[in-house]
């Protein structure tokens, strides 16, 4: 067995080859092109079975497609993960290839990235890309806020009251206010506008390209769980069945908490912010609209939880998070056993008891 770490550039790639000891055999450089990291990984392959490791960013997808049915194994590996193993003031593309290389050999890197294909890295890049406008309209919403204060406006909460106050303002301005200031609250509204138009044809699109997806319907189901927080559920835990239990997926979002043990001594502490920080934020979402939005009988038990744990702990931040974990872990059986959420089988109390 050899071991090849490739320390992945847009352009060129620095790679390093390992014997079944640990030794390096060879080092070098390659274009970071498909037939390129085909040509060497044949090479390279050729007298010997061939393990390859990456670290994940935004050629692995590449990377990825480009070894796939070429007869080798690739493992992505979180980049966090992999600086803590060779802890170093040194920071070298050959050194990080070396890493990679053995961490491969020596089996330090037990959990690899999870690669997508197909409809599911397509839907990823989509909410990735709704997030990414979401983003940039918010900035542009507080932005506003921030201008109409100047103004010696105060506007209340809620996007319809902030476009109203906006108009009015527009409306009615008078000699007596900044006129840089007016123009800057209008452009603040056009640009609102734009991305709003923007955020509703990519809303549209998602909802065209998971028609039809019963997994998403299902997660529908669970309180506080609408189409966008399905939707990045679904694409983000992928094929549920590489998680042996729920707490191995929460622990993959990183909501679980850290954990420091000295001999008789152990202390939690905050989550571990592990895998994607997308997903965690869209749960968090989920839970703030299961604890204050939703209505009904299913909502309510959400709705006691989180009051119990902001009772017990003091802190709206932990109940939210904690509430979030346990929403991810009715998705999870959901996801596992093919079902609608049912609050007899699946209710968040009976999760919360067994954790």
């Amino acid at each position: 067995m050899r071991y090849l770490g490739i320390d992945v550039h847009s352009k060129a790639s620095v790679w390093c080859l390992l014997d079944a000891q640990g030794e390096p055999i060879e080092q070098g450089s390659t274009e970071t092109t498909m037939p390129a990291l085909r040509t060497l990984v044949a090479r390279l392959g050729k007298d010997d079975e061939l393990l390859v490791g990456q670290e994940a960013g935004a050629m692995a997808y590449l990377v990825h497609d480009a070894l796939a049915g070429v007869g080798v194994r690739l493992l992505t590996f979180n980049p966090v993960h992999l600086r803590m193993i060779a802890a170093s003031r040194k920071k070298t593309d050959r050194r990080d290839a070396y890493w990679i290389a053995r961490a491969l050999q020596t089996g330090m890197m037990p959990h690899p990235v999870y690669i997508p294909v197909g409809d599911v890295r397509e839907l990823r890049g989509l909410l990735h890309r709704r997030e990414v406008i979401q983003r940039d309209y918010l900035r542009w919403r507080n932005r506003a806020k921030a201008q109409m204060r100047a103004s010696g406006v105060l506007v209340g909460a809620g996007v319809r009251c902030l476009k109203v106050a906006m108009d009015t303002h527009l409306e009615q301005c008078n000699e007596g206010v900044d006129g840089l200031l007016l123009d800057g609250i209008g452009r603040c509204a056009r640009n609102m506008e734009l991305l709003k138009e923007e955020l509703d044809h990519m809303d549209a699109m998602l909802k065209r390209r998971t028609e039809g997806i019963d997994a998403i319907r299902r997660l529908t189901t669970i309180p506080g769980v609408g189409d966008v927080v399905a939707m990045t559920i679904y694409a983000y835990v992928g094929d549920v069945t590489r998680f042996p239990n729920a707490k191995a997926l929460a622990a993959y979002a990183g909501l679980v908490p850290s954990v420091r043990q000295s001999g008789s001594s152990s202390v939690h502490g905050r989550i571990t912010k592990d895998g994607s920080s997308m997903l965690r934020r869209i749960l968090v979402q989920a839970a703030h609209s299961a604890s204050n939005r939703c209505q009904g009988d299913e909502a309510k038990p959400f709705k006691d939880t989180f009051d119990r744990i902001r009772g017990t702990r003091g802190r709206k931040k932990i109940a939210t998070v904690a509430l979030a974990r346990h929403i991810l872990r009715i998705a999870y059986y959901v996801l596992r056993d093919g079902t609608i959420y049912d609050a007899a089988r699946l209710g968040v109390e009976r999760l919360v008891s067994a954790a």
